[in-house]
């Protein structure tokens, strides 16, 4: 059977028919693609939307590589071990090495999985899948690969560069939003337009900022009673605005890609306060829609090239470790121009 093309994916309901399981958690879709499907929002990256990006997105070939190296955090936050590197000689003598790596996955960058943040009241991930039913590669980050990972056409909102042309204080170490104001705001004087797959990057200047501090400054960030961090506002707004506009998934170089903690005591709107215990874009993107969400991409370099060509799209590709069963990878993601 032939792959699917976007206009034979079932129709995308407007935002307000959410819930689309009446029995189910604030603003899920569950069912949207089946009862039994794995892929959430991944399923909009059919062959004419890849086929489409790659032609209109690759010109000139230059490429940059968007994976912030495994060994920072060098002290990461929320208690997580650090990367751990060895290498083995030879036990022969021989000219022959190998090397063993251990890290948790949600160091450094990577991308969430479904299997990572579900509902926290309803107890349930990704279209009602239960914490018992997750059993084999059910929910798996390796399913992903089985439609060739996260592959098409990128996007890019630069809120540091944003805040830094319209004199905003922007601390990407402080617990605070950006407003969908901002988000409008940059969209419009970055001329961009959306299509229905894209994948959204939204640079706040995390790495950049952590890489200017000392090993002291980066153990004491590590430890602060509370893991402050800048990232979307979690509101209703940025729900139907990520909705509407229809990402296959969305990612950003801070530890969160929403304000944090996540678990914080933010009640913005009433889709809010019913989804309880925090985490409301977490929830909704990867327990509701499957939405796959990446946080500590490395986008300095990726900003540097869209404000030199003064485009801000590009094509991707991301390949996720094929781990079965996997809660998260890092991403292994080249933007392509």
């Amino acid at each position: 059977m032939a792959s699917p093309q976007l206009s034979q994916l079932p129709p995308r309901p407007p935002f307000s028919a959410l819930p689309l399981d009446p029995n189910g958690p604030p603003g899920n879709a569950w069912g949207l693609y089946g009862k039994d499907d794995q892929f959430g929002a991944l399923n909009l990256l059919t062959p004419d939307v890849v086929a489409a990006a790659a032609a209109g997105e690759i010109c000139t070939g230059e490429r940059v590589a968007l994976d912030w190296v495994l060994t920072k955090p060098s002290r990461p936050s929320f208690g997580r071990p650090p990367f751990v590197w060895k290498m083995l000689p030879n036990d022969e003598g021989l000219t022959i090495n190998d090397d063993e790596l251990a890290f948790n996955t949600q160091c450094s960058s990577q991308w969430d999985g479904f299997r990572h943040f579900g509902y926290q009241a309803a107890q349930r991930f990704y279209n009602n899948t239960s914490r018992e039913e997750l059993t084999s590669d059910n929910l798996g980050i390796n399913v992903w690969l089985e439609k060739g990972g996260i592959v098409g056409r990128g996007v890019l909102l630069d809120y540091a560069d944003f805040c830094q042309r319209h004199n905003i204080d922007s601390d990407p170490f402080a617990s605070a939003a950006i407003p969908m104001e901002h988000i409008h705001k940059m969209v419009e004087e970055q001329r961009l337009t959306f299509k229905r797959g894209d994948v959204l990057l939204i640079r706040v200047g995390f790495t950049a900022a952590y890489d200017r501090l000392d090993a002291d400054a980066q153990t004491a960030l590590a430890l602060r009673p509370d893991p402050n961090f800048l990232g979307v506002e979690p509101s209703v707004a940025m729900l139907k605005w990520i909705w509407d506009n229809g990402f296959a998934a969305v990612a950003g170089d801070a530890p969160s890609f929403e304000q944090a903690p996540v678990r914080g005591h933010w009640r913005a709107d009433t889709l809010q306060d019913n989804v309880k215990d925090g985490g409301m874009i977490h929830q909704v993107l990867l327990g509701g829609w499957g939405v796959p969400i990446g946080e500590l991409f490395d986008l300095e370099k990726l900003a540097a090239t869209c404000r030199k060509l003064q485009r801000w799209s590009f094509f991707i590709s991301s390949m996720p470790l094929n781990v079965p069963g996997g809660v998260a990878s890092p991403p292994n993601a080249v933007a392509i121009f």
